[in-house]
């Protein structure tokens, strides 16, 4: 999956990348969405040692893509039809008196709870970074050597 996106800011070796949202892009969780949900921001690794300022090619690999979505979904899912399936049929099992199908749906839901605070905090600890950060493959434009028309003819 690539796209073009511009440098904002550099961060040691990644830098901060502002792309363009287009129709097809989900809300995963990759990147940091605007307030108006038409820009993304997202840090990249620099391969290339782009600058500020300049276009670039931002690259993800597409299973990359998909093992992020599942990380981020499929888990979380998972964590609540465990968690109801268990619950449901344990409280039966133990005759503790308990509404059946509330509890099981409450455990679902604190499971899923701990699901996405387990993923933040693997997020947060850098372990998702190296394996599915997207990366600059290539600088387009350069805005510091682009000179406008009336540049060129006053030999700017």
């Amino acid at each position: 999956m690539k796209e073009i996106g511009t440098v904002k800011a550099l961060r040691g070796n990644n830098a901060e990348v502002e792309i363009k949202r287009n129709s097809a892009c989900g809300d995963c969780g990759a990147c940091h969405v605007s307030k108006d949900q038409s820009v993304m921001l997202t840090t990249a690794k620099n391969s290339v040692n782009a600058h500020s300022g300049e276009t670039v090619e931002v690259e993800m690999q597409f299973a990359n893509v998909f093992v992020a979505a599942f990380i981020m979904y499929g888990i979380p899912l998972i964590a609540f039809i465990l968690g109801s399936c268990v619950a449901y049929y344990l409280v039966d099992a133990l005759s503790v008196g308990w509404d059946q199908v509330l509890t099981s749906f409450l455990t679902g839901i604190g499971l899923t709870a701990i699901a996405y605070l387990v993923i933040r905090y693997f997020d947060r600890q850098g372990r998702f970074n190296s394996k599915y950060q997207p990366v600059i493959i290539a600088v387009i434009e350069n805005t510091e050597t682009i000179s406008t028309p009336m540049e060129k003819r006053m030999g700017n």
